[in-house]
């Protein structure tokens, strides 16, 4: 990875060091440095394809690793007294995000929850973040991210919405389909009606799930 970041502008490659330092310290124990370092850079590699304002790739590169890291460390055996939930959908701006939000607002972060997308968009639904951000769950940083097998695998249930239940079919991982319109293109009302629909499904799944923290995870 030294290469790599010797390849960057001064200012890049500074924050992706730092960035690797904090996984580093935060995965210790959990997945090995040479893991945080190739994951760190896989996903700087995907972030910075794809990004309007390079200024923000090595944030974003760093939120996106993180969530691959704790799919890893959970793969690796760590944080099994943790439910895992992936929520799936097509584009990973609107359902996803907001059901993994409310989930974790409603296990009081007692959970790992991923959302993801087969096609991610490059925003979050502006409408989804103003409908979160009334019932006090700000996804004003979140961004789109696409899923990986490790997300699938370090996954108890996948929650799929739109295209995503293809994906969780063929991996085999037990899922359950959710029947909730896609928020694009709706006004904020019809948003608001689509979250309070999925926040009732959170409902029911959080009522399921175990509530088994792990200490100090």
């Amino acid at each position: 990875m030294q290469h790599d970041l010797e390849d960057l502008p001064l200012d890049a490659g500074l924050a992706l060091r730092h960035a690797r330092n904090r996984l580093r310290d935060e995965f210790a124990g959990d997945v090995g440095e040479e893991s945080v370092d190739a994951v760190l850079r896989a996903s700087w590699v995907h972030i910075d394809a794809g990004a309007r304002i390079k200024h923000h790739v090595p944030l974003l590169a760093e939120r996106f690793a993180r969530g691959q890291l704790w799919a890893l460390a959970r793969m690796n055996g760590h944080h099994e007294g943790l439910p895992a939930v992936l929520f799936l959908d097509t584009h990973d701006g609107g359902r996803a995000k907001m059901a993994k939000g409310l989930l974790v607002e409603r296990m009081n972060g007692d959970v790992l929850a991923f959302s993801a997308g087969v096609d991610p968009e490059v925003d979050v639904v502006p409408a989804v973040v103003d409908v979160m951000h009334e019932v006090g769950v700000s996804l004003e940083q979140s961004f789109p991210k696409p899923y990986t097998d490790e997300m699938l695998a370090a996954a108890d249930m996948v929650i799929t919405f739109g295209d995503g239940e293809p994906v969780a079919t063929s991996q085999g991982t037990p899922h359950e389909h959710w029947d909730a319109p896609d928020p694009r293109g709706r006004d904020i009302d019809e948003v608001r009606a689509i979250r309070d629909q999925i926040a009732q499904q959170v409902d029911a799944l959080a009522a399921r799930l175990p509530r088994t923290p792990v200490a100090g995870a």
